[in-house]
C-alpha cells in the first residue's frame, strides 16, 4: 500500500555519469524456442531474491532514486508462447494484490487483452493513498525467474498504457494525480502479495450494488464505463494462483545500521508451512488480522517513546511496500522536514533534531501480543544527505494520514523474517490473513 506520504522515491541530483541502475539485476529477453509457454518451466525451489536498491534504470535517468523498495524480476510470457520479457524491478507489496507493470517497461511483448462478460476490453483505476494508477487489463503466463514459481492466465494491469491514456483517458472517478509512469510511480511495476486474495473482492462482483470506481468495461475507443465483475476477472494476489506454496509469502531482509546502506540483498520465500524452509519456526508471533470490511488486515500497535505511553493504534498492518514507520505522534509533534530543501525532497518524512527511539507492542485478533519490539525514526533530510547513494535506511519515519494507524513499512523488515498469510490459509492451527515475525 503505497502511501501518500511515503513516496516510493526521493529526488537527488542528476550528476554526469549518474543513472542506469540495477546492473546486472534481471533485464529482458526476447522469443525462444519450444512449443510450450515459455513461463511454463517446472518449480525448482520456492525462493526468489530480493534486492533493495536506486530503483529502475527510467527511474534513476529521471533524477529520482528509490529508497527502502524490495525488488523482485517477473518473467512475462503471451500465454501460450514462448514470447516473453523479463521485468525487472518490479516492487514486492505485502498490502496490496495483483501484478502490475508500467507499460514504458513491458516493451518486447504484446499482451492479449482481458476482456468483459460483453467481450470488451477492460481498465482498472487502482486508488493509493498519495495518487492512482490507470491502465489496460491484459492475460499473461508469468514465472518467477529463479524459484521457477509460475502460474497461467494471469490478470495483469498495464499501468499506462498508451491506446488508454490517450483513446481511453483516465476515468473522471478515477483519483488523480495519475502515476502512470516509472518516474511518478517509483517502479516497473508492483508485484501485490498481500493478505487479501483479490485487490476489490465482493464489493466489485455483480450484484455488489452501484459499481465502485475500480473496474471498468471499454466498449468504445473513447471511454470507459465502471462495472463489477466476478473475481475470476479481478487481480489475484499472484501467490494464490500457484500449484503450491500458495498460502502466503515471507520476506527475509539482513539487518540495516543507523547510516543506511548502499543495498541490500534479501529473499522472499513463498508459501508458509509448505517446505521445510518456510515453517513457523520457533519464537515466531502469529498475528491474526481483521477479517470485517474496512478494518480487514489491520492488528493493533501499542506504541512507547517520546511522550508516547502505550498509546493504542487499531488500524495498524505491516507493509512491505511502505518505504518508512509512518504514525501520528499525539502527545509531542515531531518536526516534519520542509519542502524544497536540498536535494532530496523529503515532505511527508520526520525531521527530528535527533534520532527518537519508540518501543511498539503488536496484538491480533487472536489477542496473543508480540514481544515489544524496537524502532527509530532519524532525520530524513540528514539521512539522505549524508548518503546520497544509499537506498536502504532502517530508520526512516513521516507522519500518517490515520491517526490511528501504525504502518510499519520496509524499515521494519531489516533484521526480520516477516510472514504475510492470505485470507483463508491455516497453518499450524493458524488462520489467516494473519502476520508472523
Amino acid at each position: 500500500m503505497r502511501k501518500y506520504l511515503a513516496l516510493a522515491f526521493i529526488q537527488i541530483l542528476i550528476l554526469t555519469g549518474c543513472g542506469g541502475g540495477g546492473g546486472g539485476y534481471g533485464g529482458s529477453s526476447g522469443s525462444s524456442g519450444g512449443v510450450m509457454s515459455a513461463c511454463s518451466a517446472a518449480t525448482t525451489s520456492n525462493v526468489e531474491p530480493i534486492i533493495v536498491d536506486q530503483g529502475p534504470t527510467a527511474l534513476q535517468n529521471a533524477g529520482f532514486a528509490a529508497v527502502n523498495e524490495a525488488f523482485v524480476s517477473v518473467k512475462v510470457c503471451v500465454p501460450g508462447s514462448s514470447s516473453y520479457q523479463t521485468v525487472d524491478h518490479i516492487q514486492v507489496d505485502t498490502q496490496s494484490s495483483g501484478l502490475r507493470i508500467l507499460a514504458s517497461a513491458l516493451t518486447s511483448i504484446t499482451l492479449p487483452a482481458a476482456l468483459d462478460a460483453s467481450n470488451n476490453p477492460m481498465a482498472e483505476c487502482l486508488a493509493f493513498a498519495d495518487g492512482s494508477s490507470w491502465g489496460s487489463l491484459a492475460t499473461a503466463d508469468i514465472q518467477f525467474p529463479s524459484s521457477g514459481e509460475s502460474a497461467t492466465s494471469v490478470i495483469v494491469q498495464i499501468i499506462g498504457d498508451p491506446a488508454y491514456e490517450a483513446a481511453r483517458p483516465p476515468a473522471a472517478d478515477c483519483p488523480l494525480p495519475t502515476e502512470d509512469t516509472v518516474p511518478t510511480f517509483g517502479a516497473n511495476g508492483i508485484l501485490g502479495v498481500g493478505p487479501a486474495v483479490y485487490d476489490c473482492g465482493d464489493a466489485c462482483i455483480p450484484g455488489a450494488g452501484a459499481p465502485l470506481p475500480v473496474y471498468y468495461g471499454c466498449a468504445t475507443t473513447s471511454s470507459c464505463v465502471a462495472e463489477n465483475v466476478p473475481l475470476t476477472a479481478q487481480l489475484a494476489n499472484t501467490a494464490t494462483l500457484f500449484a503450491t506454496d500458495n498460502n502466503g509469502v515471507i520476506v527475509e531482509l539482513p539487518a540495516v545500521g543507523t547510516t543506511g546502506q548502499l543495498t541490500v540483498a534479501g529473499s522472499l520465500v513463498f508459501g508458509i508451512g509448505t517446505e521445510a524452509n518456510n515453517a513457523l519456526g520457533a519464537g515466531v508471533t502469529v498475528l491474526e488480522a481483521n477479517t470485517v470490511g474496512g478494518n480487514f488486515g489491520y492488528v493493533t500497535a501499542t506504541i512507547n517513546g517520546n511522550g508516547l505511553v502505550g498509546t493504542s493504534y487499531p488500524d495498524s498492518y505491516i507493509d512491505s511496500g511502505s518505504n518508512g514507520n509512518f504514525f501520528v505522534d499525539s502527545v509531542t509533534a515531531i518536526p516534519q522536514c520542509t519542502n524544497p530543501n536540498p536535494p532530496p525532497a523529503t515532505t511527508g518524512f520526520y525531521c527530528p533534531p535527533s534520532t527518537l527511539n519508540f518501543t511498539t507492542t503488536l496484538t491480533g485478533t487472536n489477542n496473543v501480543p508480540t514481544p515489544s519490539e524496537p524502532f527509530s525514526v532519524a532525520n530524513a533530510t540528514d539521512l539522505f544527505t549524508t548518503n546520497p547513494t544509499f537506498a536502504a535506511f532502517s530508520n526512516l519515519g513521516g507522519t500518517n494520514g490515520d491517526p490511528q494507524s501504525l504502518d510499519l513499512g520496509l524499515a521494519f523488515f531489516y533484521g526480520r523474517h516477516v510472514y504475510t498469510a492470505v485470507e483463508g490459509a491455516t497453518v499450524a492451527g493458524n488462520a489467516g490473513p494473519f502476520y508472523a515475525f
